[in-house]
């Protein structure tokens, strides 16, 4: 069973983003110029992904269902990738599509079933 996506109250009553441990955890070793991905579980229609990346590292994320791509010059260029994005929603089904450019570098990613209305 998937964690679900659920937000904590502070002690004044507001919401705070404190989830519980997480079931889908992902992590590899990236080498400079080699992609890896992931499929995002179908068991819930909706997910929250929550990366993590060594410190120092560059990583560049796809989230669009292509491969993930580092910058290939010096002007600005239209790119489908983002660079250590922080957290995402994302569906079931998608392609986490992940590389980097330094000579290695360490990456989770956590996924939160986002509960049906």
């Amino acid at each position: 069973m998937s964690t679900l996506l659920n937000f904590g109250r502070d002690v004044q009553g507001y919401n705070a983003f404190a989830p519980l441990t997480a079931t889908d955890k992902y992590s590899a070793t990236l080498t400079s110029g080699s992609e890896t991905h992931i499929t995002v579980p179908s068991n819930a229609s909706k997910w929250i992904a929550v990366f993590s990346y060594q410190p120092g590292s560059t990583v560049w994320v796809d989230l669009t269902g292509g491969t993930a791509a580092v910058p290939a010059g010096a002007t600005l260029a239209s790119t489908t990738s983002e660079m250590i994005p922080s957290a995402r929603t994302v569906l079931a089904g998608s392609k986490i599509s992940m590389i980097t450019d330094s000579v290695s570098a360490e990456v989770g990613v956590i996924l939160y079933a986002i509960p049906s209305p």
